[in-house]
């Protein structure tokens, strides 16, 4: 069975860069999506959203495969902060997925000692790409 690879933003953003069939999914909720902010040329497939907050994972399953993902396609998860995504990782490889990453500082990164996110790590924060409408 494959395992979930983990990747510093640095690190995502090149094998991104190097293997333009790769694709980097967001899975943090709609609201993160659309008022945090997002990284550029992303696919947005939320793991837990409202109502329920509950993963529905063979919507979760259907969704990424409607995008194209087959099951060796190279497949970089982000959320807020790495645990979402690794759960999300975990469900895509049950499902026979066998080139599975995520991103373990996600898009805000780790809290500081005031218990916020973005002054560590992230996406964000190391500089990558990103866009806010």
């Amino acid at each position: 069975m494959s395992q979930l690879t983990q990747y510093l933003p640095k690190k995502a953003s090149a094998r991104l860069r190097d293997n333009p069939a790769a694709v980097l999914i967001d899975v943090r909720t709609e609201a993160e999506n659309k008022f945090v902010g997002r990284p550029l040329n992303h696919i947005f497939v939320p793991w837990v959203d409202e109502p329920d907050w509950e993963p529905h994972t063979d919507e979760f399953i259907a969704a990424v495969k409607r995008f194209g993902c087959q099951l060796g396609t190279e497949i970089i998860l982000i959320c807020r902060s790495g645990y979402r995504s690794t759960d999300a990782g975990q469900c895509l490889i049950s499902h026979g997925f066998t080139n599975v990453a995520h991103i373990v500082s996600g898009f805000e990164g780790d809290l500081d000692e005031h218990n916020q996110r973005g002054n560590i790590n992230g996406w964000r924060h190391d500089g990558m790409e990103w866009e806010q409408c």
